[in-house]
């Protein structure tokens, strides 16, 4: 292709946009599941209910003694109350195997699941144990230090919305009632194109007359940053055949494809025409009223079945 080539109507920005959505139709691309060490940035692809309670138990915030408040109503610093103390310590991860009865009380530890029979935690500050007998020198309510099973999280209740997006505090509520992962949607694999014989990648030697290649690279980064999956696949040289090849092999395997060069009017500037033949839709945009990027074109056939505005992995 030589000599030079015009622009088809140049467009205003919004015009251009609604024009490609219009022939693009964007939709979502299905869902994935994914583990929580990957979850974070992703966009959740379906309502997600709490399987189980958290705390799944009954269990002490502090460390102390686990009693029944009404023992100890009367207890003063004056005159304090005497327990007898049961025959466990309750740790983290320890079953209570005893039931506190009336008049007795057990060793426990903060996050220590509260034995049967108790219905407070007295702080291990406000009491005293000598032998197998605990003075308590304050009183407690009911409830007192507890934290109830399914206080923070209750069974059944939804978790998580769809098209919430997952950072480090949601990928914490999933953990706490036992989700491995979640059901994501899956992010629009793109390929991006660099166009041009004077493209020299970077790392390697500048040629005359060359220059390095940073619209390809900076394009990629760009897509990651909005969701994409993106793979750089390097720069094509000016030539119809080749670049026409190296666009059909890039949509056997990628969403979306975005080409960088060859779409102005100059001698080399055949993206265009190469695209072109691609079939319907055809380009739908070729030109917007923007400065830099007047020779902007979309073609809608470079992103089949993707999404864009609107959608969650846009965010």
């Amino acid at each position: 292709m030589t000599g030079q080539t015009q622009f088809l109507t140049v467009l205003s920005r919004d015009a251009a946009e609604a024009a490609f959505l219009e022939a693009l139709r964007p939709r979502p691309l299905g869902a994935e599941w994914v583990g929580l060490t990957d979850l974070s940035g992703r966009v959740l692809a379906e309502d997600l209910a709490a399987p189980q309670d958290a705390p799944p138990f009954d269990r002490a915030t502090v460390d102390g003694f686990a009693l029944r408040a009404g023992d100890i109503a009367q207890a003063s610093g004056a005159e304090p109350v005497v327990l007898r103390l049961n025959g466990e310590v309750i740790a983290c991860g320890t079953a209570p195997a005893l039931t506190v009865d009336p008049g007795t009380a057990t060793p426990i530890a903060t996050g220590g699941p509260v034995p049967r029979g108790a219905d407070a935690v007295v702080m291990l500050e406000h009491t005293e144990s000598e032998g197998g007998s605990l003075r308590v020198w304050r009183a407690v309510p009911p409830g007192a230090h507890i934290s109830f099973a399914g206080s923070d999280i209750a069974r059944g209740q939804v978790l998580l919305r769809q098209g919430t997006v997952i950072h480090a505090r949601e990928v914490a509520m999933l953990a706490a009632v036992g989700y491995d992962g979640a059901p994501v949607f899956r992010r629009p694999r793109v390929a991006v194109l660099s166009t041009g014989d004077e493209l020299v990648p970077p790392g390697q030697a500048l040629r005359p007359a060359g220059i390095y290649d940073s619209n390809g690279p900076v394009i990629a980064a760009a897509l990651r940053e909005n969701g994409c999956e993106a793979r750089h696949l390097g720069a094509i040289p000016d030539e119809a055949a080749a670049l026409e090849a190296a666009v059909r092999e890039a949509f056997a395997s990628h969403d979306a494809v975005i080409l960088s060069g060859g779409t102005s009017k100059g001698a080399g500037d055949m993206t265009t025409g190469v695209i072109a033949g691609l079939g319907a839709p055809g380009i739908v945009a070729h030109g917007v009223a923007l400065k830099p990027g007047k020779p902007l074109w979309w073609r809608a056939a470079c992103l089949r079945n993707w999404g864009g505005r609107n959608l969650p992995w846009s965010r």
